[in-house]
C-alpha cells in the first residue's frame, strides 16, 4: 500500500467510514437529553393509571408552594373567606354577608365549600386562610385529571398527559389553586360537564344513567358555584355543534328525564331559600346590579377593549400559550376533525362573548384554557408544524424569556421593596432560567415533545420560588398582616374591640374578626372613648380627624406602634398609628 499521507483519502475508507463500514455520528447531549425524555414520556404513558397518579403529583408540586404561607389576598379572596367565615359563625347556611352587609354576587355553592373544608380540618371560624383554599386546590386537580381524561378520550393516554402538563403549569390555574375564590371549582364542574358532552357527541350511543346523573349534576353544582357561566359555555358548546349536525337529535341521549329532576333537586331548594329570605333581593343583587353592570360596563376598574384577553393569554397561560400560537395553523387547517371542531366549539364562542363585555379579568377566560391545552397536545402528538423554523424560534424565545423575567425579576424586586437578599430564590430562579433556556435550544432542534416537557418542568421550581420563597417575604405588600402582628403585640387585654380608620380591605377584617369597625378618623376616636378594651388604627390623612375627636381626652390616648406598607388596591404607601389609652 503506497503512502496516502495526511490529506489523502483512503480509497477502502472514505469519509464518514471506518472499517469498510459506516461511522455513526457521535450524538450530542441536547439530543441524548430530548431522546431520554420522550422514552420516559413514552413509558409513562404506557399505562393510564401511572400517567394520571404521575399528572396528579406534578400538579400537588406546582399548586402547594405557598399554599399556607401567603396571606389572604385582597380582595375577592378575603372577602369569599369572610363570608364562609360568618356563616360557620352564625350558623346561617343560607344567607351570605360580609360584616353587616349582603353579599349577593354569587350563589351559595363556594361559601358551602368553604365552610365544610374548615369544619373537616377540625377548626372553627377563626381557623387559618389556607383551610378556605381547599377547595379550590381540590378544584384545581380536580381540572388537571379531568383535562388528562377528556384530552386521553378524544386522542391518546399522551395527548390526555400532555394537556394536563400544561394545564397544571400554567400561571394561571396556579393562581387560582391558592386563591379561596371560585373560579378553580367552577373549572372542575365545567370539564366534568365538557367531558360528557364530548362522549355524548362521540359516541352517539347516548350516556348511561350513571354518567347522564353526574352530567346534570355537575351542571347544577356549577350553577350553585357561579350561576349562569357553566350554562353559557355549555349551551354554546351545544349550539355550534348542533348547527354542524345541523340536528339536536344527538342529544337525545343526555338523560335528560332524569337529569333535569336532578338539576332542580340540587339547584331550586337554596335559591327558593333565599329568595324568601331576602324578599328577593338575592336576584336584584346578583342579577341586576352585578352580572348585568359587568354586561352593560367595564364594573370596579376592570375594563378593557376587545382583543384584551388575547393579549394577556400569553402570560396567563404560559407556557401553553407558547406552543399553542405556534399550533394554530395546523389546528385550523384540521379543523374539520371530530376533535378538533369540539374543542373550537368549546372556545370560540364563549371566548367571543368574553371579549365583547367590557368587565375584564383573568379569570374569566379560564374555561377555554383546558380546550387550548387539548388542542396543542393534538399538535405535538401530530407533530406536524415547523417548530424549528425562525417563526417558531421566534415566538419560543418566550419560554426563557418568562422564566429569566420572574426567576431573576422577583428576588430583585424583593431586594428593591423590602430590602431582603433571598439565596434561596436566587438559586431557584437561575434553575428556571436554565430549565427555560434549555428548552429553547431543544425547540430549535425541533424536538418538540422535549422541550413542552421541559417547559413544563420549569413552572413548579418558578412557583417555589415565588409562592413559595417570595410572596410571603413581601411584609410591606400585606398590610393586613403587618397590623394584625401589631395589634397582637400592643393590645392592652386578651378580647380587644378595633376600629380601622382610612384602611377598609377585607384581609383585616379576616384577620381581627367580623367586628372589625371599618370608619374613618372621627369615627375613631368615639369609637376609643367608650368603655371597653379598645384600640384604634389610625391611617395617616385620618389622623388630624381622630386627634381632634378625643378633645380633651387626647392626652389620655398614646400612640403604641407605627406601620408602614404598600396598598396593592390603590397603588399607594400608606402609615398607621395604632392608639389604645395609656397604660
Amino acid at each position: 500500500m503506497s503512502d496516502l499521507g495526511p490529506f489523502s483519502v483512503d480509497p477502502n475508507n472514505p469519509p464518514g467510514y471506518r472499517n469498510n463500514k459506516p461511522e455513526m455520528p457521535e450524538t450530542d447531549w441536547i439530543t441524548s437529553l430530548s431522546d431520554s425524555l420522550e422514552s420516559h414520556l413514552a413509558a409513562l404513558c404506557s399505562s393510564r393509571t401511572r400517567a394520571f397518579v404521575a399528572l396528579i403529583l406534578f400538579a400537588l408540586v406546582c399548586f402547594l408552594p405557598g399554599f399556607n404561607s401567603i396571606p389572604p389576598v385582597d380582595r375577592d379572596e378575603a372577602r369569599f373567606a369572610q363570608a364562609s367565615k360568618q356563616m360557620i359563625e352564625s350558623g346561617d347556611y343560607v344567607d351570605i354577608r360580609f360584616q353587616d352587609e349582603t353579599r349577593y354576587k354569587k350563589p351559595v355553592g363556594i361559601y358551602w365549600l368553604q365552610a365544610a373544608s374548615v369544619l373537616v380540618t377540625g377548626q372553627d371560624a377563626d381557623a387559618p386562610i389556607w383551610t378556605y383554599r381547599i377547595p379550590s386546590l381540590i378544584g384545581s386537580l380536580l381540572s388537571v385529571g379531568l383535562t388528562f381524561l377528556i384530552g386521553m378520550r378524544m386522542g391518546s393516554v399522551r395527548s390526555g398527559f400532555l394537556a394536563g402538563l400544561g394545564m397544571a403549569s400554567a400561571i394561571l390555574l396556579g393562581v387560582e389553586a391558592r386563591l379561596a375564590k371560585t373560579d378553580a371549582m367552577l373549572l372542575a364542574t365545567i370539564l366534568a360537564v365538557q367531558w360528557l358532552l364530548w362522549e355524548l357527541y362521540d359516541l352517539r350511543s347516548g350516556l348511561s344513567k350513571g354518567k347522564g346523573a353526574l352530567l346534570w349534576a355537575a351542571l347544577a353544582l356549577g350553577v350553585l358555584i357561579k350561576g349562569p357561566i357553566i350554562l353559557m359555555v355549555s349551551s354554546l358548546t351545544l349550539i355550534v355543534l348542533s348547527i354542524r349536525e345541523r340536528s339536536i337529535a344527538w342529544l337525545k341521549g343526555s338523560g335528560w328525564k332524569y337529569g333535569l329532576p336532578i338539576f332542580l333537586l340540587i339547584t331550586l331548594p337554596w335559591f327558593i331559600a333565599i329568595g324568601i329570605k331576602t324578599d328577593w333581593a338575592f336576584y336584584f343583587d346578583s342579577i341586576g346590579k352585578d352580572m348585568m353592570a359587568k354586561v352593560a360596563s367595564g364594573k370596579e376598574s376592570h375594563g378593557a377593549p376587545p382583543g384584551t384577553y388575547l393579549g394577556a393569554s400569553i402570560g396567563t397561560f404560559w407556557p401553553i400559550s407558547v406552543f399553542f400560537i405556534l399550533s394554530v395553523v395546523w389546528i385550523w387547517k384540521q379543523r374539520r376533525q371530530r376533535t378538533i371542531f369540539f374543542a373550537l366549539a368549546w372556545i370560540v364562542p364563549s371566548w367571543i362573548i368574553f371579549e365583547i363585555v367590557p368587565t375584564k379579568l383573568p379569570h374569566y377566560v379560564l374555561p377555554a384554557l383546558p380546550a387550548m391545552a387539548i388542542l396543542m397536545a393534538e399538535t405535538l402528538e401530530a407533530r406536524a408544524t415547523s417548530w424549528a423554523s425562525l417563526w417558531g424560534r421566534i415566538v419560543a424565545l418566550l419560554i426563557p424569556v418568562a422564566a429569566i423575567i420572574l426567576g431573576l425579576g422577583a428576588p430583585i424586586g424583593l431586594i428593591v421593596i423590602e430590602g431582603i437578599i433571598n439565596p434561596a430564590a436566587f438559586g431557584l430562579g437561575l434553575v428556571a432560567s436554565g430549565l427555560g433556556l434549555l428548552s429553547y435550544s431543544v425547540l430549535s432542534r425541533g424536538r418538540v415533545m422535549a422541550a413542552f416537557i421541559l417547559g413544563c418542568l420549569t413552572a413548579p421550581v418558578l412557583y417555589l420560588s415565588l409562592h413559595g420563597t417570595i410572596f410571603p417575604e413581601m411584609r410591606s405588600v400585606w398590610l393586613s398582616n403587618q397590623l394584625q402582628a401589631s395589634v397582637n403585640l400592643v393590645k392592652p387585654c386578651e378580647s380587644i374591640e378595633v376600629a380601622s380608620a382610612g384602611y377598609s380591605e377585607p384581609s383585616l377584617v379576616f384577620l381581627l374578626g367580623t367586628d372589625t369597625l371599618l370608619t374613618d378618623g372621627a369615627g375613631a376616636a368615639k369609637f376609643i372613648k367608650e368603655a371597653g378594651c379598645r384600640l384604634a388604627i389610625v391611617e395617616k390623612q385620618q389622623q388630624p380627624a381622630f386627634i381632634e375627636g378625643l378633645g380633651e381626652r387626647k392626652d389620655d390616648i398614646e400612640q403604641a406602634a407605627t406601620v408602614e406598607g404598600y396598598k396593592l388596591n390603590g397603588g399607594k404607601w400608606q402609615t398607621f398609628g395604632l392608639y389604645r389609652y395609656k397604660m
